[in-house]
């Protein structure tokens, strides 16, 4: 059996000539382990202000992958492109960003953005939920922005995981004019946040473990009879984010 979690996954398994009944659609666990690690409202709260910035109005960045890192001018133009934002921006810095950053001499732009410690799973959860945006090269933020509700912007040439590009929560982004362009877009559409609400997550409701174990029991346990399949659950909603500050933070000039 071939768990698959999107169709479009499912469709790169039939490429390779795996037959089609070994393949299953069971949606990705990555929702139910974002829902689970998630803090509530009071917590995810207190974090934000932790970092002293206000819900809807800062940016959440993460930078990593080799080729941003590896490349002193491009990594240069990504620091430059998020310093010349309107809104905080707050980049948790990751061991090889720091290095890069180091051995290329761009302490001065990172200078103008607020750098933090990395972060645990729930920290980093907590205020990419209350962000304005988010903008990574993570192959996991990917995934979570499509059940946090948040817009994002990938900054890389090209990505393994289209499915939240075509969903409508990411937009694809090479460092230079490209991405300036695409922040700004993306900070200026008031009505993001509304829309990304009523959108289903690409990668399931958050009943993967139970679809992933019912057709494993299916295939090898009682191959006779077929195992009654869990009732599909829709995710558990998220609560509703403050809205005023957002509208405040478009309305400023941009630079």
């Amino acid at each position: 059996m071939d768990s698959a979690p999107t169709t479009t996954a499912a469709a790169h398994l039939l490429r390779e000539g795996i037959e089609p009944e070994r393949v299953v659609i069971t949606g990705n666990t990555v929702v139910e382990a974002t829902l689970e690690t998630l803090p509530g409202e009071a917590e995810a709260h207190r974090i934000v202000a932790e970092h002293a910035v206000t819900p809807g109005s800062y940016v959440l960045a993460t930078i990593h992958r080799p080729e941003n890192t590896d490349d002193a001018a491009r990594l240069a133009q990504i620091l430059d492109q998020l310093a010349a934002l309107d809104l905080p921006v707050l980049l948790p810095l990751h061991p090889r960003t720091r290095a890069a950053v180091e051995a290329s001499g761009l302490r001065g732009p990172i200078a103008r953005l607020r750098r933090i410690e990395p972060l645990d799973h729930a920290g980093f959860l907590a205020l990419a939920r209350h962000c304005r945006l988010l903008v990574s090269d993570s192959g996991g933020v990917q995934e979570e922005c499509t059940v946090l509700k948040r817009p994002l912007v990938v900054v890389r040439n090209s990505t393994e995981r289209p499915e939240a590009v075509r969903a409508g929560f990411a937009r694809l982004a090479r460092p230079g004019h490209e991405l300036g362009r695409a922040l700004r877009d993306l900070l200026a559409d008031e009505a993001a946040t509304e829309r990304l609400a009523h959108l289903p997550s690409p990668y399931g409701t958050g009943q993967a473990s139970a679809e992933i174990v019912a057709a494993v029991r299916s295939r090898y346990l009682t191959p006779e009879r077929p195992a009654e399949r869990p009732a599909e659950q829709p995710a558990a909603p998220l609560p509703a984010l403050d809205r005023a500050p957002v509208a405040a933070a478009a309305a400023r000039p941009r630079r």
